[in-house]
């Protein structure tokens, strides 16, 4: 597969993430974040894809709005970074996180596919 269509495949499966996220389609979710993701929100809180689950299982999970843009990808072998600019609202427990964001989110390349496994988030203020 060419740089072009790995870099393709990369954004096609963030959007099947935010689009999972979403939508709250956790089968759908799980084929594109790997078990081992780790994201960091922007309120400096780590949260595995166990947690991320277990949330949305619960209800206190929700991603309302997450619009993505200004996005730029860098391929390192199996390894794919995006950073992109996100306008966002997200419930998690007590929290709500809304406006916008800059986002930093690795992938690795898998099983012939893009799985996300880590993200770190920061607000734009």
């Amino acid at each position: 597969m060419s740089d072009a269509e790995r870099e393709k495949a990369l954004i096609k499966a963030h959007e099947t993430r935010l689009r999972a996220l979403l939508d709250g389609d956790l089968d759908l979710l799980s084929t594109v974040v790997g078990e081992d993701m780790q994201f960091i929100s922007t309120t400096g809180k780590t949260t595995t894809r166990a947690e991320v689950i277990a949330a949305y299982k619960a209800g206190t999970m929700k991603i309302h709005r997450m619009d993505a843009s200004d996005i730029s990808t860098r391929l390192y072998g199996d390894i794919g970074i995006l950073i992109y600019s996100a306008d966002g609202k997200t419930t998690h427990g007590d929290t709500t996180v809304e406006g916008m964001t800059r986002s930093t989110t690795v992938y690795a390349y898998r099983g012939g596919g893009w799985q996300m496994v880590s993200q770190h988030q920061s607000p734009l203020g």
